[in-house]
């Protein structure tokens, strides 16, 4: 805008029923940058999905639950690290590095299931819910940002939050277990075969449970539902798979098991590391390792799909 003052463009007169009115030039200038289009709109949602989930650009009640969540679900990692440098200054008298802590591959989903579950009940409700409760999705439907890609990035950014927070230890035990090892490309050579294990296993988690939150999210936007539901659907089902599991018929249990995502991720942690499941109504039912993966696959895949049919559908 110019700093004289704005003149009229043009000015009519309204006859004999009132005064005449003016159109004033106010020196706005149009957007004449590049227009970045749909890909860029999906990119941006899935990137500020993603800082949402940790509480960036946020105020700092925000951040407290996903950084509490993350920082205790390192934790066990760190310390086993810890545990693996002391045997590794000991010497042979300390023992083998992967006999120093019974913190491992295997068992670590056992040791930070529930806080992912915790931060997907913490963190879904305010990514789902939050645009319903106040009516901008139509602020974002009326651009080149379609339902299907909304439901996408959303949940894909909160699929990614879980993996960073599922891996993150993962990486912190592999690098620490390199590291200590007295020659560290022989460590690298013996470690380097539980990458694969536990990416498919981070997958798996993150897809399914952030798919499920995801997905409960959607279909109810108050947050204080929403969070009770999340943890109802992670927390109650494994308790109903037990009571039948030691009640009723085993053919039962068998099929039951595969209504209980925490069940359903023991299994597939067992299947993909090679070693007991933690539950013991799993370890009892001696269910193929394959069912368990197929029945995760199955869970990431319905999840994402009704979340989308959800959005496809919403009055908005």
């Amino acid at each position: 805008m110019s700093g004289t003052p704005a003149q009229p463009l043009h000015s009519s007169s309204a006859g004999s029923s009132g005064p005449g009115g003016s159109i004033y030039d106010l020196g706005y200038q149009a957007y004449d940058g590049p227009r970045l289009g749909r890909r860029s709109a999906v990119t941006a949602l899935f990137m500020q999905t993603i800082r949402a989930c940790f509480g960036i650009g946020r105020g700092g009640r925000a951040k407290i639950a996903p950084l509490v969540l993350a920082g205790l679900a390192i934790l066990p990692a760190v310390l086993a690290v810890g545990f693996a440098a002391l045997a590794a200054q000991a010497g042979p008298a300390g023992g083998a590095i992967e006999d120093a802590s019974p913190i491992s591959y295997a068992s670590y989903h056992g040791l930070v299931g529930v806080l992912i579950m915790l931060f997907c009940a913490a963190q879904a409700p305010e990514l789902f819910g939050r645009d319903q409760r106040y009516g901008v999705l139509p602020l974002y439907f009326s651009r080149v940002l379609t339902r299907a890609d909304y439901a996408l990035a959303k949940l894909g950014g909160l699929i990614a939050a879980l993996l960073i927070v599922e891996l993150s230890p993962y990486i912190i035990l592999f690098v620490g277990r390199v590291l200590v090892a007295p020659d560290p490309v022989a460590g690298l050579t013996d470690e380097i075969g539980a990458v694969p294990r536990f990416l498919l296993q981070g997958l798996l988690v993150a897809g399914l449970l952030g798919g499920i939150a995801g997905l409960i999210a959607a279909y109810t936007p108050r947050r204080a539902y929403a969070t009770a539901a999340i943890i109802a659907v992670f927390i109650i089902p494994p308790i109903i798979v037990a009571i039948i599991g030691a009640q009723a018929s085993e053919d039962i249990a068998r099929i039951v098991v595969f209504l209980s995502p925490a069940d359903i991720l023991d299994g597939t942690n067992a299947a993909i590391f090679g070693s007991l499941p933690d539950s013991p109504v799993v370890n009892s039912l001696a269910l193929p390792g394959w069912a368990y993966l197929a029945a995760a696959a199955v869970g990431v895949v319905g999840s994402i799909g009704l979340t989308v049919r959800r959005y496809l559908r919403i009055a908005a």
